[in-house]
């Protein structure tokens, strides 16, 4: 300990850094007064921004492997790892180290990463309670087992449903090919097949909107038009209501509408804890071959040659797809090539190296419960409740009028003003239901919309439709001070002429009806007069007729027949 007040001192501002939780982590280990000669020189030197700690950059950001190296390591788990528990796991990390450098030397011009904590990355991947009992000790190993053995309910398709949303890794350009950023992509995943059962793609942040269009496109059926539409040649139909939803706590994934839909459709919602990408491992894997398969299209923003944001310049120059043929471009590679891939014996619950579209037709006829009809689907995601009254045309909600020949009987019999419930869809306008309480008439009633030609957009879009536009805005605001410049003009005009003189209102409108009548004889006196015609030259003449035509050829007798 030192001695003296300086040392004194230290041990007390010693004791108050180690004391106060923002701080006591950046506390040294070993403190005494030199530490603070030394913090008192650095402030007067270089100021105080020299005090903050300046490892902010240390660690690692990157992925610590590559995808070659992430194939080898899996090939390694299959052939070892889960075959034997005599393999320990630096064992089967030096294997992996050895294939990896053997198969690429040579073939890329550098070799990525490929140590232990390279394997441990990629393990840390996978929840699979082989894997975990045979890298971590007894204690851990029990705790994550008991998560992992989470997907040992999986037996069949809609079991457990996984679902997430990304940030797609190329760029994308509007319809005159001005680039307009990269898309976010809502997928969700049989964890019992692995195949995409739905995927949406937008251009605004992920949202409980987006989220709630995956879920409904999980439920609804895709027709022939689909298929033909795409040129997609695996057609299968992979509708159906899950059991199990798994999803992350995003902010996508939480809002008013979303639980009130899990809840009415019957599925179970199981969300993981943040920063936990490994607890969803099926979606986790589907972004990662989407990415893949991304980065060869133009506007990537990475590749092998050009990792780490070197190339999102020339993605956005390279920017020339839309959204539409995105969407197609990726419906195309789900049926025709990520659905035909062989999943690894590490990557299915189910234990069984099968392409996604095997095990979907080997398990579709062990599914229990059927697909729901589309006005089931519908109802379920009527999640908002509001009352109105009847009309005589119907009903209106969010500025959209509804009417039906059901809705038509109904009003008859319980007459105008009588205030019914209203549920509805908040993303889907063309149709509600109403909720009565009359015999002989359908409960609840789907009500469409009057329109026929009504799209499918969500009742904030019709109140952005029908606001005025900033153009429109301008417009009347210039039509507005024109109007204040017209009102100007008679003004000073009045202001010149000074101020009328009083009389006999009668008289002087009588003098100035005269006075316009005058006027206007004397402006159509400018004009020629009509030419004069003799009427007993036109009197009793016979009307001119057109000359008929005659046919340069006889009619035959033929034609005449």
């Amino acid at each position: 300990m030192n001695e003296g007040p300086a040392g004194g001192r230290s041990e007390i501002l010693k004791g108050e850094l180690l004391e106060d939780a923002r701080h006591a982590s950046y506390a040294p280990s070993s403190f005494n007064i030199r530490t603070l000669q030394m913090w008192k020189k650095t402030l007067g030197d270089e100021g105080p921004n020299r005090l903050i700690p300046h490892n902010q950059d240390q660690g690692q950001f990157g992925p610590r492997h590559d995808a070659d190296y992430e194939d080898c390591v899996f090939e390694v788990l299959e052939q070892l790892l889960l075959k034997s528990d005599r393999v320990t796991i630096r064992v089967a990390a030096a294997k992996a180290e050895k294939l990896y450098r053997d198969r690429y030397t040579g073939t890329k011009e550098k070799l990525g990463d490929c140590a232990l904590r390279s394997f441990l990355s990629v393990m840390n991947t996978l929840r699979a309670d082989d894997v975990i009992r045979a890298r971590h000790d007894t204690e851990t190993a029990k705790r994550l087992t008991l998560q992992a053995r989470f997907y040992a309910r999986v037996e069949v398709p809609f079991d457990v449903v996984e679902i997430d949303s990304t940030v797609g890794d190329v760029f994308l350009s509007d319809i005159r090919g001005v680039c307009i950023g990269r898309p976010v992509i809502c997928a969700a995943i049989d964890a019992a097949s692995g195949f995409p059962l739905a995927i949406r793609i937008d251009l605004e942040s992920a949202s409980e909107k987006l989220t709630i269009q995956t879920i409904k496109e999980i439920m609804l059926p895709r027709g022939e038009e689909f298929f033909e539409r795409l040129g997609i040649e695996n057609r299968i139909n992979t509708a159906g209501v899950p059991r199990v939803l798994v999803s992350d706590q995003g902010s996508e994934n939480s809002g008013k509408w979303l639980p009130g839909i899990i809840a009415q459709s019957g599925m179970e919602w199981a969300k993981k804890i943040p920063g936990c990408p490994e607890k969803k491992p099926h979606v986790e894997r589907f972004f990662l071959e989407l990415n893949r398969y991304l980065q060869t299209l133009p506007g990537a923003t990475t590749s092998k040659t050009m990792p780490h944001r070197a190339r999102i310049e020339k993605g956005m120059f390279e920017a020339c797809i839309t959204v539409e043929e995105l969407e197609g471009l990726i419906y195309k590679w789900i049926y025709d090539v990520y659905a035909t891939k062989i999943r690894r014996l590490i990557h299915s619950p189910l234990r069984v190296a099968e392409s996604p579209l095997d095990s979907w037709n080997r398990m579709v006829n062990g599914i229990a419960q059927l697909p729901l009809q589309p006005n089931e689907v519908h109802q379920i995601f009527m999640v908002k409740e509001t009352k109105r009254s009847l009309q005589h045309y119907g009903l209106d909600v969010g500025n959209v009028q509804y009417s039906s020949p059901e809705l038509c009987e109904l009003l008859s019999e319980i007459g105008r003003k009588s205030t019914v419930e209203v549920r509805y869809d908040p993303t889907d306008i063309r149709a509600i239901a109403v909720v009565h309480n009359r015999d002989g008439v359908p409960n609840p009633m789907i009500v469409p919309a009057k329109s026929e030609h009504v799209l499918p957009i969500a009742f904030k879009d019709v109140a952005r439709i029908k606001k005025p536009s900033d153009e429109a805005k301008a417009k009347d605001l210039a039509a507005r001070a024109t109007a204040a410049d017209l009102a100007q003009k008679a003004q000073e005009l009045a202001e010149q002429r000074g101020k009328g003189k009083i009389t006999s209102l009668r008289k002087a409108r009588k003098a100035e009806a005269q006075r316009r009548k005058i006027t206007q004889v004397v402006e159509r006196a400018k004009s020629p007069p009509l030419k004069s015609a003799s009427v007993s030259k036109t009197v009793n003449q016979p009307t001119p007729r057109m000359a008929v035509r005659r046919r340069e050829q006889r009619p035959q007798m033929d034609i005449l027949e």
